[in-house]
């Protein structure tokens, strides 16, 4: 039975793309670190202990700033800590669906910038707060799971296609605007209370990360050089291919949804920034109407 099961997870981890291999990472952290509390716990009269905290915060992000240049990896390994078993589940589901919205919109290797670059976001927001607010002075305290970086991901999706259908529970389908604008006004409404209000400021560092590279990469501004430099080279091997040049030449659609259609297509094969000011126009409007 359990060698069934490797096989099973080995060649679903192999052939299941960056996103399922984020996940299981997530989860792997998730239970090497509750193996270690469970066996301080045990060890020591039902605490974790000093050792243990040593060492979960050595991958956690911190309000003391030299810990953040001590431990520089922390700004990256904070996303795939989850010491609740709650919080990995929720973040990891919401990460699996909104991930393949991106993905679907602007293509994988943006869709992974995103989810990065609003974790940093979201610490860099964690940071601000724990220096401003009146609870956190005195004290250390550290950030740790994916919420930012997956925020980040709402927020580009809502920005890219503001009608998108996505599917809620109980509330049946939705345009993800609404989505997007009720996590906002929630953590906008408890980052200034005294619970976990450096988590709430990350969220809604990951929202801006999220709408503002999208934004920006409407303007032609990209705030990934390097990604557009290999993105550009590829392109370029592309586009020598008879059956890709087929794909690009975007005819002119009958329909609304076939305009967009084509533009959705145009963004994931050459990216957004290679838009016309029409078709960035016309994407705008559609989002409005």
């Amino acid at each position: 039975m359990f060698d069934s099961i490797y096989k099973d997870l080995s060649y679903r981890i192999r052939t299941g793309g960056f996103w399922l291999r984020v996940i299981v990472l997530c989860v792997i952290v998730f239970i090497a670190i509750n193996l270690l509390k469970s066996y301080f716990s045990f060890s020591n009269a039902g605490f974790p202990g000093e050792i243990y905290y040593d060492i979960i915060n050595s991958i956690c992000l911190s309000s003391d700033l030299w810990h953040n240049i001590k431990f520089p990896w922390v700004w990256i390994t904070y996303v795939f800590v989850h010491e609740g078993f709650f919080h990995l589940l929720w973040n990891m589901l919401w990460l699996y669906s909104l991930s393949s919205i991106v993905e679907d919109l602007i293509g994988r290797k943006r869709a992974i910038i995103i989810f990065f670059e609003a974790a940093i976001f979201g610490g860099l927001f964690f940071l601000l707060s724990t220096q401003v607010l009146p609870w956190y002075q005195g004290i250390e305290v550290h950030a740790q799971g994916s919420s930012a970086a997956v925020i980040g991901l709402l927020f580009a999706a809502a920005t890219i296609s503001p009608d998108y259908g996505i599917r809620l529970l109980f509330l049946g389908n939705i345009p993800i605007k609404y989505l997007a604008l009720a996590v906002l006004i929630l953590d906008l409404l408890f980052a200034g209370q005294n619970n976990n209000s450096g988590g709430h400021f990350a969220h809604i560092g990951g929202a801006f990360w999220g709408w503002a590279y999208i934004s920006l990469l409407r303007k032609g501004v990209a705030m990934d050089s390097w990604l557009d430099y290999f993105s550009k080279n590829d392109n370029q091997r592309q586009l020598k291919r008879p059956s890709v040049q087929k794909r690009t030449q975007f005819k002119p659609p009958v329909s609304k949804e076939e305009k967009m259609n084509a533009i959705l297509d145009k963004i994931r094969l050459l990216g957004i920034e290679k838009l016309s000011k029409e078709e960035k126009d016309f994407l705008d409007q559609f989002g409005k109407d």
